[in-house]
């Protein structure tokens, strides 16, 4: 009877054990999307040399500039 008790808890505290590394494993990935997403925000190119830093927020950069009704025509003629 002894015995079954140990192997219980053996199995029980292995349980824990595995428990704790998961949510450990869990707090990592999520410290580390957190992170990537705070650096998303802050965009740099750089351009013959020069950083262009882009501060602007993701909606702001899929706002259309130039409406559709807008624009240049060029007529191309084949000669």
């Amino acid at each position: 009877m002894a015995f079954l008790k140990f192997i219980l808890f053996l199995f029980i505290a292995a349980l824990v054990l595995l428990l704790v590394i998961a949510f450990s494993f869990y707090n990592t990935l999520r410290k580390a999307s957190r992170r990537f997403q705070r650096e998303q925000t802050k965009r740099q190119t750089e351009v013959n040399g020069n950083v262009i830093y882009d501060n602007r927020t993701p909606q702001q950069t899929q706002q259309q500039i130039i409406p559709d009704d807008e624009g240049e025509y060029v007529e191309y003629e084949e000669e």
